[in-house]
């Protein structure tokens, strides 16, 4: 059967080994075998009901998948009454499938005896209802389903795919494909066709659409399949953020292998492009400490992130129309404007020093036009997320397209965002790029229709301000017809205080963190609620904060608005776009947490939002929110897996999953042994006894080393490393070494010795007396004690012979 082995799926059969009391199942490699294989395509309804499931379940039917994915069908019936609907069983694990060109289109996977067990017996299929959710999951034509494909060549890793990075595989749906189709036909005429390259109207695209319809995910997937059929090149730029996750997407990684395909932040494209800029960008820290600076000087109130980019983009900026009636951002901020134009630019960049602002490098890169981007005969540049960039720093990067084309390089720029989630006060609508031609995704895979109605409510609070201030209007918000599901209802849990808030939070992150058996890392980083907050909160393992700048661009499967909407004036144009930029990260549910004063500040300014919420008090907020598996946030696996894992070591309860959690986080050789060094001192804290049960209940090769070495077992170490020794010898060689340098800094040298000549089947020399005599004759089972008095006689006996004393 295939295993999960130190993050690499391996063909393996059972076998017993005697031991008394302490007998253990062993596995024995067989290989894999290869057969006709096909695609598995995942929707996301399912992954539902597989996340879910405890690891030893996931197990299973990764073997119904893997079987399926190399043509292998036992097992399988069609599901009678239903149209190319298959059920394959592995005992009592169910997957039901449906084929779509010879590939596996997954519908529903679990137990028998789960809450689809109608479903995986074809003795029920009478039942309206479960015919019309297979049919039709979540209410939605299956190929509109959001769906994901799993390449065991490439995401070998179940376990991490289940939990979270299956994300990284999306499919687009019919609707999505269609709508891209006509530009790629487009961009393929012109590029076979032009033969003057000019950067013309069709050359730029606006894709203004709301949260939720793919923008990101099309465009990527767009840009990957341009440079995969084209070799053009190919620029993504995008906020750190966002460059972290796309940068896992499978295709991504493919075309990153390639020349001319570039994934980055906004900064670091301005210095590929041009190299004066090289560590002489200001960070938005950096601006922020000038402005204060040069404040002193002014003797005004205190300033913040926002009066920064108020400053570049309505202070510095000499060439910004002076007509700001019609832009809001200027509108609604005319008295911080009014306070800063009395800022003195020259004490700003006197506080900047050598660093160049956002501002000014725009103006520089629109006077560097002459740098040809590649070899490529022409280029396709992406620029997402594109309303939190200032007005001046798109005309500059439509400036560089402009000048590219005009040397001759056929350039395309496709410009992505929502205004509608506008998060820091920048300077720009789409009219004043005076761009042409635009799509528009509507249809919303992400959110419910109750989250859009409940999140869209805050869009009208923008709405109403922009009216006020009789500026053009705002793009519309996703329609919840449109939505992918109904979904459930939004649940408000009401406080009276935020203190009381404040322990609602913690015993929500307390309950998390008491679930029984939690032996999987990636596990509970998948149940780990993710808050959603515009304030600062104290860090938590079993609480993911989510600011309006880190949740940007993202999704979760359950959410928790925390206290949103605290303050005591009117709410502001930039508070209702966080409020809808953060509401709308939730997929299917939304648990609202507010305090009196919150909802009164809502209520006294004519807003009275909580109508179609659902009450819920405290025990069941707690069982509501934490039952739904939320995908893991794979970014605290590099941020902080070493420390997460140490501290499971110092409870003695070992996660199973630790190396394969070292592994995601590229943790490795020198660093690897350092963890492991600091993971011994704990362990070693405990008793043999309590390791010894620890060492009983798991059978990853890795982790039974660990527990050897911190029990002092060095030789049983060694004996279960030599499992890898046929199947995977670069680990078998770590482990060993490893064992060694234990043994070395106990001051064993020789046992260290005999430990590394393992490695090399008995072929290793070392400078050690006596070494080539226990070499000779070293047998594991003997004591080093007896090799060396063996040795010892040996070296006097032939020493007598020869007739020396």
């Amino acid at each position: 059967m295939p295993v999960l082995q130190d993050g690499k799926i391996k063909r393996y059969i059972y076998i017993s080994c005697e031991g008394g009391n302490n007998k253990r199942i062993r596995l024995l490699f067989i290989g894999e075998k290869t057969l006709c294989m096909a695609d598995v395509k995942i929707i996301r309804a399912a992954f539902r009901e597989i996340q879910k499931l405890p690891p030893a379940d996931l197990q299973r039917i990764y073997q119904i998948l893997h079987r399926l994915s190399q043509g292998d069908e036992r097992q399988t019936k069609a599901l009678k009454g239903f149209d190319n609907l298959l059920r394959t069983r592995s005992g009592k694990w169910r997957v039901i499938w449906h084929r779509a060109d010879n590939n596996v289109v997954v519908i529903k996977a679990g137990l028998r005896d789960s809450v689809y067990d109608h479903a995986f017996d074809e003795r029920e299929c009478s039942h309206t209802n479960v015919i019309e959710e297979l049919l039709h999951p979540q209410g939605t034509a299956l190929e509109e389903n959001p769906a994901y494909q799993w390449n065991r060549e490439q995401d070998t890793d179940w376990y991490r795919f289940v939990y979270g990075s299956y994300r990284y595989s999306p499919i687009l749906t019919n609707y999505q494909r269609n709508i891209l189709d006509e530009p790629l036909r487009i961009l393929c005429s012109q590029y076979q066709l032009s033969t003057v390259h000019e950067f013309e109207d069709s050359s730029c695209i606006v894709i203004q659409s709301a949260p939720g319809t793919g923008k990101t995910v099309c465009a990527t997937l767009f840009a990957c399949e341009i440079h995969r059929n084209f070799g053009w090149n190919t620029m993504l730029i995008v906020p750190e953020a966002l460059r972290r996750d796309i940068s896992e997407f499978s295709e991504v990684k493919t075309a990153a292998t390639q020349e001319n395909f570039w994934l980055g932040t906004f900064p670091q494209w301005l210095t590929k492009i041009n190299p004066e800029f090289k560590n002489r960008l200001a960070s938005g820290q950096e601006e922020l400490d000038a402005l204060k600076q040069a404040l002193k000087y002014s003797r005004k109130t205190d300033i913040t992130t926002d009066d920064v980019l108020l400053y570049q983009a309505f202070v510095l900026d000499e060439n910004q129309n002076k007509a700001n009636d019609k832009n809001v951002m200027y509108q609604v901020n005319s008295h911080r404007v009014e306070n800063l134009l009395k800022i003195s630019k020259k004490h700003f960049y006197k506080a900047l020093s050598c660093r160049i602002s956002r501002s000014d490098a725009a103006k520089i890169l629109q006077n560097s036009l002459n740098i040809n981007p590649s070899n490529s005969e022409c280029t396709l540049l992406i620029v997402d997320e594109t309303q939190d960039y200032l007005l001046s720093e798109l005309q500059a990067i439509i400036s560089v397209c402009k000048s590219w084309a005009a040397q001759g390089h056929q350039t395309y720029l496709w410009l992505l965002g929502d205004l509608n989630q506008r998060i820091q006060a920048t300077d720009f609508n789409w009219g004043q790029l005076h761009i042409k031609n635009s799509i528009e995704l509507v249809r919303n895979y992400r959110n419910s229709r109750q989250i859009l109605e409940f999140a869209n409510q805050f869009w009208e609070v923008a709405k109403t301000i922009t009216s006020e201030n009789k500026c053009k209007e705002l793009p519309l918000p996703a329609n919840p017809k449109h939505a992918f599901e109904t979904g459930e209802s939004v649940k408000l849990l009401e406080c009276a205080s935020k203190e009381e808030a404040i322990l609602f939070l913690d015993k929500l992150a307390g309950e998390c963190g008491n679930e029984e058996n939690r032996r999987y890392l990636l596990r509970d980083l998948a149940k780990a609620v993710k808050v959603l907050s515009n304030k600062a909160l104290n860090s938590n393992d079993n609480l993911v904060i989510l600011n309006p700048e880190k949740a940007k661009g993202r999704e979760f499967e359950a959410c928790v608005a925390f206290c949103l909407f605290e303050g005591e004036e009117k709410p502001t144009l930039e508070e209702s776009f966080q409020w809808y930029t953060l509401l709308t990260r939730a997929r299917s549910r939304l648990l609202v947490v507010v305090t009196t004063s919150e909802m009164r500040r809502l209520f006294d300014n004519g807003y009275n939002f909580f109508q179609q919420c659902e009450i819920i008090d405290t025990q069941g907020a707690i069982n509501w929110i934490s039952e739904i598996v939320s995908d893991a946030d794979l970014n605290q696996i590099t941020d902080d897996v070493q420390q997460r894992l140490l501290k499971r070591c110092e409870t003695g309860y070992l996660y199973w999953d630790s190396y394969l959690a070292l592994q995601f986080a590229g943790v490795e050789n020198a660093e690897l042994y350092i963890w492991e060094t600091q993971a011994i001192t704990l362990l070693k804290k405990h008793t043999h006894e309590h390791l010894n049960n620890e060492l009983q209940k798991t059978q990853n090769i890795h982790l039974r080393c660990l527990l050897l070495r911190a029990m002092g077992l060095s030789w049983q170490a060694v004996e279960e490393a030599e499992l890898l020794k046929n199947t995977d010898f670069q680990e078998y060689k770590y482990l060993l070494k490893s064992i060694a340098k234990d043994l070395e800094a106990k001051g064993l040298p020789y046992e260290a010795a005999r430990v590394r000549s393992h490695i090399y089947d008995g072929n290793y020399q070392q400078n050690l007396s006596f070494w080539q005599d226990i070499n000779t004759q070293s047998n594991d089972k003997q004591p080093l004690v007896t090799l060396l008095c063996k040795s010892f006689t040996s070296r006097l006996n032939n020493l007598l012979l020869k007739g020396e004393n």
